[in-house]
């Protein structure tokens, strides 16, 4: 009996983890958040490549909602205009309602597609009861920093879509991050129902660090000068598993995987020491994977770059140029270790 109480209760919780991730963005995003807002902050992913109108100098903003600027008696002035700098202020903390409606429905669209794949390649005939475990050895814990790294991509894509919808700079990234966070979560729990894995905790604080990190990323000017990125290259164990027929999810083909914190060094020497414009597009980088079968740690570093330093300020280049941002693109590397290996190309 107390077996199928914890069963009762642990499905209950997935079920609400399921809700929270899939109706948030309708709910939430249709409140006005006219309230709070950073007025006049550029984007952490344009801070140098975004000029902002300034706003007017005897303006000063005392925490009122816009609602209350305009005249209580619109007889007291027929003329009366909003003035420039509230219509901008009312603008980037008001949602609009088409865009709420369609990010909850390509959310709610995209969250049933990913769950039916998962379940086919991870979840599929292993189904049992919820618990937990911890597999240290897997992977050499690289898929811990791949579970920061996830944590951290999925807070960007939901940061992006709710700021698309009208929601601020400041409260998009705490929205991202939530529900980034909360999509890990839920994998994880899935996992939790799986003979073949189980809840992983540390997995989960790899999931929370990544998401940490990403509001971090806003707030700590200095840390926009660092970028987590991930490349990938099959493995000859997968390619050989995948021609057999014995295909694994290239999600854990892990001696493919290579992690990088990228450094941008060029923009960083443009920033504080006025070089050329055009270093802006270098970025040094170090990576970590591993070797074959997964029997030794490498460590790389190599040039990376620098897709936000590209020019053109149309909308949908710069958030194609952010995407890109997040993932390493062949460019010469070196291993460090275990030996010393030059790549003139490493993808």
């Amino acid at each position: 009996m107390i077996y199928s109480i914890i069963k009762g209760i642990m499905r209950t919780s997935l079920n609400l983890i399921i809700i929270l991730l899939f109706l948030i963005p309708v709910t939430v995003f249709s409140q006005s958040s006219a309230d709070s807002g950073v007025i006049g902050k550029p984007s952490m992913y344009s801070l140098h490549s975004v000029k902002l109108q300034p706003i007017p100098a005897d303006y000063k903003y005392s925490g009122y909602r816009p609602a209350t600027i305009r005249p209580a008696q619109p007889t007291i002035s027929s003329d009366w205009k909003m003035p420039e700098h509230v219509k901008y202020f009312y603008r980037q903390n008001t949602p609009n309602p088409s865009r709420v409606a369609i990010l909850g429905s390509v959310t709610i669209a995209s969250g049933f597609a990913i769950n039916h794949q998962m379940r086919n390649a991870w979840w599929s005939g292993n189904r049992g009861p919820f618990h937990f475990r911890e597999a240290f050895e897997y992977a050499r814990n690289l898929d811990k920093l791949g579970h920061v790294y996830g944590g951290y991509l999925a807070s960007f894509i939901f940061y992006r879509m709710t700021n698309w919808t009208g929601i601020n700079e400041s409260r998009a990234v705490w929205y991202g991050a939530s529900l980034g966070f909360l999509f890990q979560l839920y994998v994880e729990t899935q996992d939790g129902f799986s003979t073949r894995w189980g809840f992983e905790r540390w997995d989960a604080i790899g999931d929370f660090l990544g998401a940490a990190l990403f509001v971090a990323r806003y707030h700590f000017e200095p840390l926009q000068y660092f970028q987590m990125k991930f490349s990938y290259l099959p493995s000859e164990n997968f390619r050989a598993r995948r021609d057999a027929r014995d295909v694994e999810n290239w999600i854990d083909d892990y001696e493919g995987h290579t992690y990088w914190v990228s450094f941008r060094a060029g923009e960083f020497a443009h920033d504080r020491f006025s070089a050329p414009s055009w270093l802006r597009l270098f970025n040094i980088a170090g990576g970590w994977s591993l070797g074959p079968n997964r029997d030794h740690t490498e460590f790389y570093l190599g040039l990376d770059w620098n897709f936000e330093a590209l020019p053109g300020n149309n909308w949908l280049l710069r958030r194609l140029w952010e995407g890109f941002d997040h993932i390493r693109f062949p460019a010469p590397a070196v291993r460090i270790r275990p030996d010393g290996v030059w790549y003139g190309i490493y993808i």
